[in-house]
């Protein structure tokens, strides 16, 4: 086996690194962080001049601006992953110690770093909520959920970079994605939108394992466009099975009227 299919974990480690530092400012990342402060500012606003002011009405706009946040971070991982292909250097990237199979691991690891930046900043809001508003012990499961939903995007940026290498694609999709999110009319399938807060704790949990499983089938996705192995039909199995359940589950329980159950 050669060092380009056998790389080593401090190798992965130091692409994971490599790439995290390159993603945390990027263009792409840096406008949906501004947006998500944008929507922070906006709900801190109404904290403090309307005394009528609740967690449940008045945060959709940060919660608005970090899911625009994850959005923009997908761009940022496809347009990272395909930076070969747009540079035309794709023989000095495949003199690297590591096949491409490998650098998606890598760049699925850089993500995690937007995805916990993303949950701490989320967190920090609803900290500062709780000292203000009464705020549901259910957040702390919406903020984790936050961080889900940045690392499933990611990993779908990542898929689509590999399949579908066309830079243009990721920000067409990824606002197709936002746009088409169900509105205020919701409905018992808007429970399995991966953008969806479900107001049961049990159905929020759920609903993260659901985005974990997406993640996992995307990335085994991205990696079989490069090496189609064993372990990436396990990782794809794996990820359908956790999807299966997760949906069963969300689907099953999920209120008849989806709107005492969806935020």
């Amino acid at each position: 086996m050669s060092a380009r299919t056998s790389a080593s974990p401090q190798v992965i480690g130091a692409l994971a690194r490599f790439d995290g530092r390159k993603l945390a400012t990027s263009g792409w990342v840096l406008v949906g962080l501004g947006i998500a402060a944008l929507g922070t500012a906006a709900f801190v606003s109404v904290v403090f001049t309307d005394a009528s002011a609740t967690w449940e009405d008045d945060v959709w706009t940060a919660h608005v601006g970090f899911m625009l946040l994850a959005v923009f971070t997908m761009v940022a991982v496809n347009w990272a992953a395909l930076r070969d292909h747009r540079e035309h250097t794709t023989e000095q990237y495949e003199s690297l110690p590591a096949d491409r199979a490998t650098r998606i691991v890598a760049m699925l690891g850089a993500a995690a770093l937007p995805a916990l930046g993303s949950t701490l900043l989320f967190g920090a809001v609803a900290w500062f909520a709780s000292t203000q508003l009464a705020v549901p012990a259910l957040t702390i499961v919406h903020v984790l959920h936050n961080g889900a939903l940045v690392l499933m995007l990611s990993s779908l940026g990542l898929a689509l970079a590999a399949w579908i290498p066309n830079p243009f694609l990721a920000p067409v999709a990824a606002f197709a994605f936002y746009l088409i999110h169900p509105g205020e009319s919701v409905a018992t399938w808007h429970a399995i939108w991966p953008m969806a807060t479900l107001l049961s704790g049990g159905l929020a949990i759920w609903h993260i394992a659901y985005l974990v499983g997406l993640t996992v089938i995307f990335a085994a996705l991205a990696q079989a466009r490069w090496r189609a192995r064993g372990s990436q039909a396990i990782a794809l199995l794996a990820g359908s099975a956790i999807v299966a359940v997760a949906l069963t589950v969300i689907i099953s329980r999920v209120c008849p009227t989806a709107g005492s159950c969806l935020l």
